[in-house]
Parts: C-alpha cells; structure tokens; sequence
C-alpha cells in the first residue's frame, strides 16, 4: 500500500504489517500523520479487533508492505511515488498495489508509463483510485492502461458526484474499469491525527480502491499462479452490473467480491478502439482482438453481445457465439466501424458474455472517439513598436476553454473544432513615458470564425491607454484590467494586477460588440492625492513613486536646485553641495535606495529623486505593506529611465530649478471602477464626476499611530479582486467611490486585528457615508459573509470574532495576534462540550432533539496595549436541533451594536449620547425586544441602570459620567420572543474626556 503511512499501533493493524518503508525525504518514520493511510490500510487488511470484528477490512488474513509516498499534509512528489512503486513491485514482489492517491496527468505521464513497466516486468496488479473530480476527471496513475482504475458509489450502488469519469485525458481511453463503495466508509482512525476513537470516517475513490485491493488479495490467494492482467479481467467481469451509468462513468460496474472469488470464466478488460484524428477515411476500421479464458473443468458457451447506447452497427463482433474450452481460451475480433462513430463525442459501452442459464459471466469494456473537424488557427501579435509579443493566448469558444503559446517570433498555432472563437494576450509593452517605461496590454479578439484556416493579428500599435478622469488631481495606484467571456456553457475570465513598475494599462479595440454570449472589458483604479509632484517650467515628470520621510515635507510647493550626484554614495555627495536641494541619483534596484537615502539625508539634502536604471518604474523603498513600519530619513520619488535621462541630461547643460510639492498626507483619493459590455471600445476611457460618486468620510482611529493596510474590492462577476494597501494608522480621508458598483471593505493592523465589513456596500452618489476604523467600540460581533454561526447535521460551526470595532458595520478578529485571549466554549446545561482559544469552535455529534445551549466568548486584551475594550465577556442561551442534508441553520445568536461619538482619542463627552442596538443574523425571524443597559465608571464596581428611549432601530440613552471617571464599562443584554438571550460585559469600552 503506498499512501500517507500508517499507525502501526492501531489495534486492528496489529500483526498485519510486514515492513514498510518512508520515501518522504523530510519524514523518514512511516508514522500516519495525516490519517489516509492508516484508513486506507484498515479497509484492506484491518483485523477489527478495536471493535470486536465488526470494522474488520475486505481481506484481514494478507500482509501489508507500507511506502509512504505522501506527506503529512497528504502532498507528494511524482519521484516519491514512483520510488514507492519500484520498491513495492522489485524490492517487496507485491502482488497487489493500492494506490489511492493521484493528480494531474495522462497516460503518457511518468507515473502511468512506470504502472504499465512494472506491471508488464513483474506481474503485479496496480489498483488506483480515479480521483474525486467528477467528469473528465481520470487522475494519474490511474490513467494507465494497465491499471485497475476504481470509481465509488454509495451503499446504493449510486455513483457518488465526486467520483472521477472518463474518457481520460489525451485520447479518450475506457477508464474506470469499475467501481466500489466509497460514501462514508468507517475505518481505522490514525492516533497520530487530532479525534477521538478508534474509527473515522471517509468519502473518496481513496476508500472504494482498498475494497477492489482487498478482494483482488483474496482472489490471487485462491489463484497464486494468475498474473496482474488475469486478475483484473476476473475482477471486471464479475462486478454486479450498473446500467444506469455508462464505462465512462463507473466501468463495467460495481466490485462483488463472492463473484469475483468464484470467477472461472473472464474475458479481456478493456478494448479500446482509439482516438482518430480528423479527416476521416471512408470505410475506415479498427480491429481488437477480446480474449476468453476458462479456468474450470468443463467448457463453457456464452454468447456475445454489444451492450451499450451506441450508433447502431458502430461496433461488429467477428462471432455471436463461442465455446470457451476447460482450461483455455478463445478470442473474438471486435470492430469499430469509425465512420458511424460520432464526431467529438466519444462512445463507450460493454461485450457481454451471457452462459446458457442467463448469466452474464464476463464483460469487456469497448469504445472509440472520432475527431470532428479541425482548423488551424493562427495568432500573430505585435507590441506597441510593431515588433514580435511573445506569450500565451487565452482561446473560448461554445465547449472549449483553451491556451495557445506564441513564440519569439509572436506567433503561434493550434488545430482546433470549427466554430467561433474568442481571445486575448495579456503582455508587457511600452509604457505612457517613454520607451523604457511599462505597460500591460490586453490585446483581444472576438467572434473569429474557424470555418477554415484563418490568422488573427493582434497589434499593439492599434492598443488604446485605458484611462480614468476624475475632478482632482491624482496618482494611479493599485490598478486592475479586467476581461470576461462566457457562452452558455463555458467561460473564461481573468483579472490583471499591475505592479508598481507599470505606469499604464493598454487596450486593443475588438470592433463589434460580440452576438454569441457574453463579453465584458473594464478595469479599476485607486486615484490618490500625489504624495509629491515634481516639474520644471517646461516638464511634468508624470506619477513618480513616492516614499514620505518619517517627518514629510511640509505641504505646500517649493523650488530646489536639482543636483546630479551620480551613483549617490556618501564619496558622491561630498563631491557637491547638495544641502536643501534636490539629489538626482541612479539606482538599479529598490534594495540600494535605503543606503543612498541616508547618505543624501546627511548631506542635508531636501528630497532624494532615484533614476531606475532598468525598464519601468522602480519601487522606491524596501517594503510591502505587510512589513513592518520603516521610515525613511527624507522623502524619496523614483523617476523611470526616460524621465532621469531627460532630468540628468538638462543639468549636464547648466542649472534645473524643480517645482515639488508636497502633501504629508493623502486626504482625498477616488477608488472608481468601469466595465465596457460586448466589447472593448475604440476609446477605453470615461469620466467621473462628483455627482456620479459615493462620497465617504475615512477615519482610521487605532490607539496609536503607524501603518495599517487596506482592502476595498469591488465585486466584479461574483469576484473580489485586489491587493492590500498601506494606510495610516491614524488618520483622515475623503474618498470619493464609483456608486455604481458592490464593494467590500476591510481594514487591518500587522499582527494585531483585521476588520471587514458584515456584507457587501454600496456606496450611493451624492451621499455621504462614514466609515471608521479601529476605534470604540470594540466587541465580539458576527456577520453573514463568512463570520455566521451556523448547525448543520449534528455540528455546530461557531466563528466568534473578539474585536469587531465602530459602531455596526465591522466584523472584527485578533488573526494573528497571540497575545490576547479569544477564549470560546459551548456548553449543554452546566457540562463544557468543547472549547477553543482561536475565534472559531467546531462541536460534533450533537443530539439530534432540540436542546438549549450556551456559549460563551471571554475576550481578554492581555499585552494587546490599546486602552479600551480590555476585557469583554459575552454568554449567548440559544436552543438548536439537528438540521436536514439539504441545508444549514443559523445559530439564534443576538448581536449587540453600540454607538456613541468619540474623538480620535477614543474618548466620548461625559454626557454623549450612547446607542445599544439588538438583531438577529439572516436566518433567524424571532422579535427582540427593548434590551437593558449599564453603565459604570469605575471598571465594573457599580453599576447605574440607563433610560433607554426607541430611536430607528435602536435604543438611546445619555451618559452621566462623573469628573473623575476615565472610561465607561457597559453591560448589555437582550431577549427575543423564542427565548434566546444575550449578556454582554465591554470593560473600558471607550473613554471620557
């Protein structure tokens, strides 16, 4: 058995292993850390004794050889396996081989090649699980031909949905070649992996392949002298037929293991007739020779028929009838007439051998393909010069997704069915500032008609920048170049993200708008402030890369004398003078630039402008915005080569006078969002006006400055695409948003907390919203996109998020922050069922009844420094029972909102107004009603009962804090008209002023 090893000391694999061997190079114990294999290992040879013999596997009395060839995360090289086959066929003279396990590949891959090698030199029998992709889906080494390839079916006899299908990959060949059970299996439980018991339980072809390994160990035990082929055509021929499903889908049928230890008559697995290629020839055939053998003392007579849905007279049979004689074999030639088989859809179907008493004694699996037409289709593409673009072409049409390469020469081509096709390259081209700079270009093409050979030309030189004007000055960050294309049963769509070295996205017009499916073209920007400009009277040099200095220029705009100080060593600087100007420097990687910013910044330099050297923009400091803070001792710009050459060239002539200006802060930026339909237009840009945008007022409120990262996707067909941003910590911002379009919006803090929105925005023009982050009040607080407690069957699946901030809109969790306490647990009556510390739960083998339940969430700062919201404890009573296969239920879990206005500080009036709002998550229907609330001002020691008054939807009351008090502690709690209730306790949930 080759798989993720094996827990030896598992009652029921006492005895049963003979050796074993690791070929995972970084774990060199066969220990089963994963819990696959020692399932797996149980199914076949498991004694049972863990359960008095009831979970004993298929053949308990066959010895087990164990190659680990898969990790403890379930991953293995193709080497690994391939040293595992070898040893366990050469070295062990394994008669059986179960391998269930598998990935991509065909059966011309390195793996399949080595199961057809050793099972021709030695003898063995590789049974293999299909894999769990459903159709189309044959994993290797299950591809081989001379593999027992196994599907699973349910304890019906019902192909399970994830069962892997054929025809394979490559050729269209016949596999499975059967199935057997493989819905939750119950087998060995590894101790090595976290539970409870001995047994576990599993769905995978990985569980239906050790049944088919288990009794091909019992066949072969009756059999010693049957090589690997023999005992795979009496495993394929007695299986218990399933007419429902074709050989595609499930094989010759089902594994009975009682006839299979009986068969004396089988014929030849599998005769495939092949994959032939376009055009046909007329009255073309393939010839296969079917095989019957007869291992019995009396001859035996069956009868022949082709059974299967296929084209009438597709497949011939040289005889109807034969008699196949005691201890020999007779052969029947099959043939597949390939001009009545279907044009590019492969057929498959069974020969039957039926005896003289009605029953079917052997089964050979049969089928062919027949290539319909083919067309070559030619891409030729060009960049912005009109020289070769090298790169990979995306190709769609109705059924097909596909990719074409285009070599040095941009070209590239591929036979492909006849139809419409559709296409863009993705590349790298000039950019908008010069010929060094960078661009991303997508260069489509639409409704091609592959009716005949024919050539696209896709030409940079006819590619449109893709632009977005918004009322203020900006600077392009975080682009994204979008394309979509559907038909009614395919498509295909991919999202671009440029990096800081491009300066522009690039479209090439399509012409008309497409009449079959669907095409979209679009593409995002975040527009923000410039944090720095720099000009002369005669020149811009466009969108610079800024990094501030830890104390940024002050706002405004200054002239400087610019300096040339060539590679910007301290040696270079003193060569100049260069105290309160502009340094011009040259610089070839972002690495360098810290060293030269220091030396500039010693020499009394004002602003530090680096030249990249290479092509495109060069990132102007060391760091992302997942690492930590690093300042810099003076602002720093990066100009691209084309602009320094400019720059550097005018001072080699005489003096250069720069305008910068300077904003220490972004306080304004525009994240704005476009799509295009049918096709890309002649001019890929649009206008956004004050009037079409969502204005919303950004506060970041976290207890002390320093860097924060940023997350507002927009949602574009069902997807939320891009990258984390740097913030600030503190601060304030106008953000000006496409309101046209669904956002998401999320906020965090390196190693400390994330935030993110409870559902999906919208942002409605002419309209201002608030958004806060980091700030009171903090509590634990759920929401439905991916944070919503739920019971489904007899488990709960509790995410209870600690640290959700500002009022009602966030969702809010520690992540990575180990120094706080998000202690959870759940309870029936007065007994601890489970509990956790990571702001998730998974509780199991629930009661099915209706029960009452308690959960409590105890939140504890720790060495978390932020002031507020040190310690909070929630306990929800709620009632839950078992729910149906078909769908969840949400846990009846209130949600308490608070709000009250605080400064940056996080401190509130002593006699603000403070809001408690009580809901339910989507899924729940029962009333809430009027919740209480207290307030104390001294941490807890008393308490003051507060008047709460209806306002909307929540409750309102004013604080009452006396002079001495610093923060305010509330204790809320609600109750709905089904008997649900919450309690919570927020110590210092803000503070006074």
């Amino acid at each position: 058995m080759l798989d993720s090893g094996v827990d030896a000391e598992h009652p029921d694999l006492a005895g049963q292993i003979d050796t074993s061997a690791s070929f995972v190079p970084y774990e060199a114990d066969v220990a089963d850390y994963n819990g696959h294999g020692t399932h797996v290992a149980s199914t076949i040879a498991g004694t049972g004794s863990a359960s008095d013999g009831k979970e004993r596997g298929v053949a308990s009395g066959a010895r087990l050889a164990i190659g680990k060839v898969l990790d403890s995360e379930g991953r293995g090289q193709e080497s690994w396996i391939i040293a595992g086959m070898e040893w366990a066929a050469r070295d062990q003279h394994a008669r059986i081989i179960s391998m269930s396990l598998g990935g991509g590949g065909d059966a011309t891959d390195p793996m399949c090649q080595t199961v057809d090698r050793l099972s021709h030199d030695t003898g063995a029998l590789f049974v293999v699980a299909a894999g769990n992709g459903g159709p189309h889906a044959i994993s290797s080494p299950g591809a081989a031909d001379a593999a027992l390839t196994v599907g699973a079916v349910d304890a019906k006899d019902q192909l399970a949905d994830f069962s892997s299908q054929g025809p394979r990959d490559g050729d269209a060949g016949l596999k499975p070649e059967l199935t057997a059970p493989g819905v939750d299996i119950v087998a060995a439980r590894s101790h090595y992996k976290r539970g409870s018991g001995y047994y576990t339980t599993m769905s995978g072809t990985s569980m239906a392949t050790p049944h088919v390994a288990g009794v091909a160990a019992l066949v072969a035990g009756e059999h010693p002298d049957w090589t690997g082929s023999q005992l795979k055509e009496a495993l394929v021929s007695s299986v218990k037929a399933t007419p429902s499903y074709t050989p595609y889908q499930a094989g010759a049928g089902r594994l009975d293991a009682l006839a299979a230890a009986h068969a004396s008559v089988f014929a030849t697995a599998s005769a495939y007739s092949g994959f032939h290629t376009w055009p046909p020839k007329a009255g073309e055939t393939d010839v296969q020779k079917v095989t019957y053998t007869n291992v019995g003392d009396t001859p035996v007579g069956l009868g022949l028929a082709v059974d299967g849905t296929i084209p009438a007279g597709a497949f011939t049979l040289s005889d109807d009838r034969i008699t196949v004689p005691a201890h020999g074999t007779t052969s029947v030639d099959l043939t597949a007439h390939l001009d009545r088989l279907p044009a590019d859809q492969p057929v498959s179907a069974m020969v039957t051998g039926t005896d003289g008493a009605g029953t079917v004694r052997a089964r050979t699996l049969i089928g062919g393909a027949r290539e319909g037409q083919r067309q070559n289709l030619t891409v030729v593409a060009k960049d912005r010069s009109g020289h070769p673009l090298s790169g990979r072409v995306v190709l769609a049409a109705e059924h097909l997704f596909t990719v074409m390469d285009l070599d040095k020469s941009g070209t590239g081509t591929l036979r492909l069915p006849v139809g419409g096709y559709s296409g863009w390259l993705t590349a790298d081209v000039q950019g908008a500032n010069g010929p060094r700079s960078l661009g991303m270009a997508l260069l489509a093409f639409n409704d091609v008609q592959l009716d005949q050979d024919r050539t696209v030309t896709l030409d940079g030189r006819k590619a449109r920048q893709i632009l977005a004007h918004v009322p203020k000055q900006t600077t392009a960050v975080a682009p994204r170049l979008d394309v979509h294309r559907s038909f009614t049963d395919s498509l295909v769509e991919s999202s671009m993200l440029p990096n800081e070295s491009y300066d522009s996205m690039w479209a090439l017009p399509t012409g008309k708008k497409v009449t079959a499916g669907e095409f979209e073209f679009g593409a995002r920007f975040r527009l923000e402030q410039p944090a720095l400009t720099v000009r002369t009277t005669s020149k811009n040099y466009a969108d610079p890369l800024v990094k501030r200095a830890a104390e940024p220029l002050p706002a405004g705009t200054r002239t400087l004398t610019a300096v040339y100080a060539g590679e910007g060593t301290a040696m270079d600087l003193a060569r100049r003078d260069v105290h309160g100007k502009a340094v011009v420097v040259l610089g070839s990687s972002t690495a360098g630039i810290k060293a030269q910013a220091e030396a500039a910044a010693a020499a009394g330099a004002e602003v530090l402008l680096v030249v990249n050297e290479g092509i495109g923009r060069l990132q102007p400091w060391d760091e992302t915005p997942w690492s930590p803070e690093s300042p810099a001792p003076l602002s720093v710009a990066t100009l691209n080569a084309d602009q320094g050459a400019a720059l550097i060239g005018a001072l080699q002539h005489g003096a250069v006078k720069l305008k910068v200006t300077s904003h220490p802060t972004t306080d304004y930026l525009y994240d704005v969002v476009h799509h295009w339909t049918g096709a890309v237009p002649a001019d890929p840009t649009w206008r956004e006006e004050p009037k079409d945008l969502g204005k919303v007022d950004v506060s970041f409120r976290n207890y002390r400055p320093g860097k924060a990262m940023e997350f507002r996707p927009d949602v574009w067909q069902g997807w939320a695409v891009g990258n984390q941003l740097t913030a600030p910590a503190q601060g304030e911002r106008t953000d000006w948003v496409t309101s046209g379009a669904t956002w998401l919006d999320d906020a965090f803090i390196q190693g400390e907390t994330g935030q993110h929105s409870i559902d999906v925005l919208k942002y409605p023009a002419r309209r201002t919203g608030k958004v806060t982050w980091f700030g009171p009040i903090q509590r634990p607080r759920m929401g439905p996109m991916g944070y919503q407690p739920v019971r489904y069957l007899d488990t709960m699946y509790v995410t209870a998020p600690g640290w959700g901030d500002s009022g009602a809109g966030h969702v809010g969790e520690a992540g990575a922050n180990f120094d706080v306490k998000d202690w959870v647990a759940l309870y029936q009556g007065d007994h601890q069922l489970d509990w956790g510390n990571a702001e998730w739960l998974q509780v199991p083998a629930l009661a099915p009844k209706r029960l009452p339940y308690r959960l409590v969430v105890d939140n504890d700062r720790g060495t978390w420094a932020n002031p507020y919201s040190t310690h909070t404890l929630t306990e929800w009573n709620f009632t839950s029972a078992a729910t149906g296969a078909e769908s969840t239920q949400s846990l009846p879990l209130i949600q308490l909102d608070y709000g009250v206005d605080t400064d940056t500080a996080g401190r509130a009036d002593r006699h603000a107004e403070l809001t408690v709002t009580a809901s339910h998550l989507p899924g729940t229907t029962a009333a809430i009603g009027k919740p209480s609330l207290e307030v104390s001002y001294d941490d807890g020691k008393t308490w003051h009962t507060s008047d709460l008054t209806r306002t909307g939807e929540g409750w309102r009351t004013d604080l009452s804090a006396p002079k001495s008090a610093d923060f305010a502690t509330l204790r809320a709690t609600a109750r709905d008209d089904a008997g649900n209730t919450v309690t919570q306790t927020i110590t210092r949930a803000f503070g006074l002023r």
